[in-house]
């Protein structure tokens, strides 16, 4: 079965309004911040997946991730939560789960030097 368009899951005008508000309160990537690096949050996310519940879909809290963190550590812990190992405060960006998923797989910016460049 094909995945409904991001239009009929809930990401329609009302959302772009939302996320774009949401972003300019929470301008850095929770999961970034939590390990000491300042980096732009591109990413609106529903800690609790929603899973197409358009009454969950609004009524659940956020966090701001960059790209990285949304599409490489969430969907990690995520399965793990759909699986019951983990909590649902596991899946916030700053929980020690996250956090440890984040330097264990975290790779800094490399100058030409060949030193990471601080606050990478």
């Amino acid at each position: 079965m094909r995945r409904p368009t991001a239009h009929k899951r809930g990401y329609d005008k009302r959302w772009l309004s939302g996320r774009t508000g949401f972003l300019e309160e929470h301008p850095y990537c929770l999961g970034c911040s939590a390990i000491g690096v300042q980096r732009a949050a591109t990413v609106v996310d529903h800690i609790i997946p929603h899973e197409g519940n358009k009454e969950r879909f609004w009524d659940t809290e956020f966090q701001p991730l960059c790209d990285w963190h949304h599409n490489s550590i969430k969907p990690m812990l995520e399965r793990e939560w759909s699986r019951g190992k983990l909590s649902d405060a596991a899946l916030r960006m700053n929980s020690p789960q996250a956090v440890k998923l984040t330097r264990a797989r975290h790779r800094p910016a490399v100058g030409p030097d060949g030193y990471a460049i601080p606050g990478t």
